[in-house]
C-alpha cells in the first residue's frame, strides 16, 4: 500500500536526499529499462544537475537508433541482443519502444534498425500503432537522408505471416529510405535467424556509422543480473490453485497464485505472465508409441544433447499443430494426400487450427528417426496469461485466471498445453518457471482522476482486477465501470466477491452484466453498451478512457457499439462516429488487450 498523507509528510525529503515516495517513483520508473536505456538516463540526470540538457530527448549525429514493436516481449529481446552487441562495438546506440519514440523524429535519423512483430492477423502492435498511422498517413514525410533494416517476427500459421514487417519496410522504401539490407522474416523458431541477423546488419553499421567508444557511466542498477524473460525465467512456487466457476459451468476456470521475490520480478497492472510449462506425458507416451521410437534415445536441440522424451516433454510443442511442421511431415511420409494439402495454404492452416501432432501422426503415419521428429517440430512456446493482481497489494505474489481447455473431436478428448498442465498436472509448493511481458499499450492512466471503463467477457476479466487494486492502493478519484460478459451468472460469474467488496467501498461506480446464457434472449457486453448508451456517452465526454480485453471478435463487437452510440447520442453520421472511436484508438483512450 502506498503512504498516507501523515506519512509522506513526515518522509519529507533532507538536503541532497531523495524521499521515500520519491526513491519508490524512481525505482518504478526505471523498472525493465534496458542497460542502454538506464546509461543513457544516468548521463541525462547528471546533464540537468548541471543545466547542460535540454529536455527534448537528444538525437545523435551519427549513430544507431533500435526500435522495438512487441507484443509478447520477443522484438524486445532481439532488440536488446542487438543493442548490446552494437554498443560492444563502440556504436553510438539508442533502443527505444516504437511508443516511447516520436515518429517527426523520423527525419532526423541517419540509420534506424527496426525489430517488429505482427499481431493477429496481420495487425501492428498495439505499440506501434501511432508510428504506423504516422508513415502511412498523408503528412508523412520524405526520408531520403534515412537507411534502414526491418527484423520481421511472425507465425506463420497465420494467413498475413510478418505483414507490419513488410508493410513498414515497403513504406520507409517508398519514402525514400534506402535498405542497407534485406527484411527478415522469422517465424516462431526466431532465435536462429536473429542472431545470423545482428552481426549482419551490423556489419553494414560499422561502415556507415563512426564508432564511439566514450561510455556514460551507467546507474548500478544495470549492473544487476539481467532481467527475468523467455531465456532467463523466474523460478515462482505454487502458492494457489483454485477453481472459481461452478462444477456445472461450461469452462473450468482457476485462480492461480504465485510467490515471487518482489525485488527479481516487478510488473504493472495490464501486463502478461508468460508461463513456461511441460507436455503431458501421456501425450509424450502416444508419440513415442506412434512413431515406434524409444523414450531413451539421445538427440540434439539447441546443441544440447538430452533423451526424446525430455525434448518431446520440456522443448517440443505439441498441442498447437503449425503448418510448417505438416509441411515438413508430408515430405517424412511421401504422402500424395498430405503433399497435396501441405500444397495449399489456405487448406493447410485449416487443418491445422483443429487437430494436434498426435493427430497428424494418426491422419498419416511414419516412423522416422529420432533426431528428425524433434528437429521438425517447432520449439515449446510459453503461454501468456494476463495478470490478475497489482503488486501494490500483493508486493510477493502474482495472479492469474485460467480457462482450461478441454474438448472433444477426432474421436478423442483434448486438453490445452499450458492449461492442463497448471489444471492437472502442479501442486501447490511445486516451482513452476515464468517471466513478465510488458504490455506498455494497456495502462492506466497517469492522472488518477481519469475515469476509466472496462471491458471484457470471461477471463478478459483479470486485468480489472489488477486495475481497480491498484487504483484502491494509490488512491485515484478517477470513476470505474466495469462491463462484464459470461454465460451464467450463477456458474461463472468471475470474482464477483472481488466486485461486490469494492462496489461496497465506493471504488466501483457502476458494474453493468452480461451473461448471455441465461434469459430466452442472449445478451452480451456489445448489447449492455447500448443499453447503456446515454450513460456510455456521457462518460466518454467527460475524458474517459474505455480498455476492452477479450476475443477479437468481442472487441469488433465492443468497437461497433461504441460507433453506434456516437451515433445515437452524439448525433453523428455514421462515417462520423466511426471516425469517433478511431480518434479515441488514436489517443489512446481505446485500449486493447485482445487474442
Amino acid at each position: 500500500m502506498h503512504s498516507t498523507l501523515a506519512q509522506q509528510t513526515a518522509d519529507e525529503q533532507q538536503p541532497g536526499l531523495l524521499s521515500a515516495m520519491q526513491l519508490s517513483r524512481l525505482n518504478q520508473a526505471i523498472q525493465g529499462l534496458s542497460e542502454q536505456q538506464l546509461s543513457w538516463a544516468s548521463g541525462y540526470l547528471v546533464g540537468i544537475s548541471r543545466r547542460q540538457v535540454p529536455v527534448e530527448q537528444p538525437q545523435p549525429e551519427a549513430g544507431v537508433t533500435i526500435l522495438y514493436a512487441s507484443q509478447t516481449g520477443n522484438s524486445r529481446s532481439v532488440a536488446e541482443a542487438l543493442a548490446e552487441t552494437s554498443e560492444a562495438r563502440g556504436l553510438s546506440t539508442r533502443l527505444l519502444s516504437v511508443d516511447q519514440y516520436k515518429p517527426r523524429d523520423l527525419v532526423k535519423e541517419k540509420l534506424l534498425l527496426l525489430v517488429v512483430s505482427t499481431h493477429g492477423e496481420g495487425e501492428p502492435p498495439e505499440s506501434a500503432q501511432a508510428l504506423y498511422r504516422f508513415l502511412h498517413g498523408k503528412r508523412a514525410p520524405q526520408l531520403r537522408g534515412l537507411r534502414y533494416a526491418v527484423f520481421g517476427l511472425g507465425d506463420s500459421s497465420y494467413q498475413h505471416f510478418c505483414k507490419t514487417a513488410r508493410d513498414f519496410d515497403a513504406r520507409l522504401e517508398a519514402l525514400g529510405a534506402s535498405r542497407i539490407l534485406e527484411r527478415v522474416d522469422a517465424d516462431l523458431n526466431f532465435q536462429a535467424k536473429s542472431e545470423n541477423w545482428i552481426p549482419t546488419v551490423l556489419n553494414r553499421a560499422d561502415e556507415l556509422v563512426p564508432s564511439n567508444p566514450n561510455k556514460v557511466v551507467a546507474l548500478s542498477h544495470a549492473r544487476r543480473s539481467r532481467r527475468h524473460d523467455r531465456n532467463n525465467p523466474f523460478s515462482a512456487t505454487l502458492l494457489e490453485n483454485r477453481r472459481i466457476t461452478s462444477l456445472s459451468a461450461v469452462a473450468e476456470v482457476r485462480h492461480i497464485a504465485f510467490a515471487i521475490d518482489p525485488s527479481a520480478i516487478s510488473y504493472t497492472p495490464g501486463d502478461a505472465l508468460g508461463v513456461l510449462f511441460r507436455n503431458d506425458p501421456a501425450l509424450v507416451d502416444n508419440i513415442l508409441h506412434s512413431t515406434g521410437l524409444n523414450a531413451d534415445l539421445q538427440v540434439t536441440l539447441e546443441k544440447s544433447r538430452l533423451s526424446l522424451a525430455d525434448a518431446l516433454g520440456t522443448q517440443c510443442e505439441l498441442t498447437q499443430l503449425h503448418p510448417s511442421v505438416a509441411a515438413r511431415w508430408a515430405e517424412v511420409t511421401s504422402d500424395n494426400a498430405l503433399q497435396q494439402l501441405a500444397s495449399d495454404g489456405e487448406a493447410l492452416r485449416e487443418y491445422c487450427a483443429k487437430r494436434q501432432f498426435v493427430d497428424l501422426l494418426a491422419d498419416y503415419p511414419a516412423r522416422p528417426d529420432a533426431d528428425t521428429l524433434v528437429q521438425l517440430l517447432q520449439p515449446l512456446q510459453p503461454r501468456l496469461y494476463s495478470i490478475a493482481s497489482s503488486q501494490a497489494e500483493y508486493a510477493d505474489e502474482v495472479h492469474l485466471t485460467v480457462s482450461v481447455l478441454r474438448y472433444r473431436a477426432h474421436g478423442r478428448d483434448y486438453l490445452g498445453g499450458a492449461s492442463g498442465f497448471l489444471s492437472e498436472r502442479i501442486e501447490e509448493g511445486a516451482l513452476l518457471d515464468l517471466y513478465v511481458a510488458e504490455n506498455p499499450s494497456f495502462r492506466l492512466p497517469e492522472d488518477g482522476s481519469t475515469p476509466i471503463i472496462m471491458i471484457g467477457a470471461g477471463t478478459g476479466v483479470a486485468p480489472y482486477r489488477a486495475f481497480l487494486q491498484q487504483r484502491a492502493a494509490q488512491g485515484d478519484s478517477g470513476k470505474n465501470w466495469l462491463i462484464f460478459g459470461n454465460r451464467h451468472f450463477h456458474r461463472d460469474f468471475l470474482y464477483q466477491t472481488d466486485w461486490l467488496a469494492q462496489r461496497k467501498a465506493g471504488l466501483l461506480q457502476r458494474a453493468t452484466l452480461a451473461f448471455s446464457r441465461d434469459g430466452d434472449a442472449q445478451a452480451y457486453v456489445q448489447d449492455r453498451m447500448l443499453d447503456q448508451g446515454k450513460e456510455l456517452y456521457r462518460w466518454l465526454q467527460e475524458g474517459a478512457r474505455v480498455y476492452v480485453c477479450g476475443g477479437r471478435a468481442m472487441e469488433a463487437g465492443v468497437r461497433d457499439a461504441l460507433a453506434l452510440v456516437a451515433q445515437s447520442q452524439g448525433a453523428l453520421e455514421p462515417e462520423a462516429a466511426a471516425e469517433y472511436v478511431d480518434n479515441l484508438r488514436a489517443v489512446g483512450r481505446y485500449l486493447r488487450d485482445v487474442y
